[in-house]
């Protein structure tokens, strides 16, 4: 099965820094194939036999054994994928005007979340969630300070989640098909 690992919070400013050729070296070590990686902020393709929950138990044991600093993260099948990618809304990624994002729901992320985030949503920020991801789209500079996006970090709800731009997002679509 083909997987997707995206960390959350690494070779950003310079703190937490996590070589990509070092980790694809660790998962081709661990016996996984077709290992590659997309950009230097996460984002780990691999094949493994293995079931879910143990490609979750390695992952964990890949990095609590090898980097001295908690790395949060997520793994998800490309059907998983997929199938949240299927249900992202005609308006996410459309306007260039806008910010554009995926929220991804890292191992951490407490299902509570997703009704407290629809309350506290304002005029600016357009959000659908799914199993997996969390579409959203907010203003981007005019007006951003007062859109809910602006005031996310350092929450909780911010803290179990990892985001990547719509850009981004569609290019780790292709790249399940390499």
């Amino acid at each position: 099965m083909t997987y997707l690992l995206l960390l959350r919070g690494v070779n950003v400013g310079g703190h937490h820094r996590v070589p990509m050729a070092t980790l694809r070296e660790l998962f081709v070590a661990a016996d996984c194939t077709q290992v590659h990686s997309y950009i230097n902020s996460g984002n780990l393709f691999f094949t493994s036999a293995q079931t879910v929950p143990a490609v979750e138990q390695l992952t964990a044991t890949i990095l609590t054994t090898n980097f001295e600093f908690p790395i949060d993260f997520r793994i998800l099948t490309e059907t998983e994928f997929m199938a949240d990618l299927a249900q992202a809304p005609s308006w996410w990624g459309q306007a260039p005007t806008l910010r554009h994002n995926a929220l991804f729901k890292l191992c951490t992320y407490e299902h509570d979340h997703d009704t407290w985030l629809p309350t506290k949503l304002t005029a600016y920020d357009q959000v659908l969630i799914t199993p997996n991801v969390i579409f959203w789209t907010s203003t981007l500079r005019v007006n951003f300070s007062r859109s809910f996006y602006s005031k996310l970090l350092g929450t909780a709800f911010y803290q179990q989640t990892s985001a990547r731009n719509f850009n981004t997002t569609m290019k780790l679509k292709t790249l399940f098909f390499n």
